[in-house]
C-alpha cells in the first residue's frame, strides 16, 4: 500500500468535491491517502497560523511515498506548487494530474503551465491526463 499526499486547492466547494471523489477512488484502489482538506484546520474552522499549516503539511509530505499534484487550475495553485517543490527536494515521487481538456488545444486557447513546475514534476515522476491512468501507475508501483 502506498502512502499518498493529495495536493490540490481546497478552498472552493467544487475543489473539495473533486478531491473527495478522486481520493475515494484512490483509497478504493487500496492506497492510504492524506487529503489535507480532511485535517482539523480545514474541517473545524479552527484558527491556524501559517506556520502551523506549513509544519503539518510538510510533515505529511515527509511521511508519504508519493505526492499527487492536481494542476488543472488556470495557474497551478501556489500551495500545490510549493508542495511539489518540497516533495522534489525530499526525493519523493511526484505525479501530476492534469485533466483540463484545454491542454490539447493549439494556439491562443491552449492552457499554459509553468515549465519550471512541470519540469519539477517530471524530474520525479510524470503528468497524467486522467485519474484512471494515474491509478494504473500507482498499481504498477504498489
Amino acid at each position: 500500500m502506498l502512502k499518498i499526499y493529495w495536493a490540490n486547492s481546497l478552498f472552493g466547494e467544487a475543489d473539495r468535491a473533486y478531491n473527495d471523489a478522486c481520493v475515494a477512488g484512490v483509497r478504493k484502489a487500496g492506497h492510504f491517502v492524506i487529503n489535507p482538506q480532511e485535517n482539523n484546520f480545514n474541517t473545524t474552522g479552527a484558527a491556524a497560523s501559517a506556520a502551523e499549516i506549513f509544519a503539518r503539511d510538510t510533515k505529511q509530505i515527509t511521511e508519504c511515498d508519493v505526492v499527487v499534484a492536481c494542476i488543472d487550475q488556470e495557474s497551478i495553485d501556489s500551495g500545490v506548487a510549493c508542495e511539489i517543490g518540497i516533495a522534489s527536494v525530499l526525493g519523493k515521487r511526484i505525479y501530476g494530474l492534469y485533466t483540463d481538456f484545454r491542454q490539447f488545444r493549439q494556439g491562443e486557447f491552449r492552457m499554459y503551465k509553468n515549465p519550471y513546475v512541470i519540469g519539477c514534476i517530471e524530474s520525479k515522476g510524470k503528468v497524467f491526463t486522467s485519474l484512471e491512468a494515474l491509478l494504473e501507475k500507482l498499481e504498477s508501483i504498489k
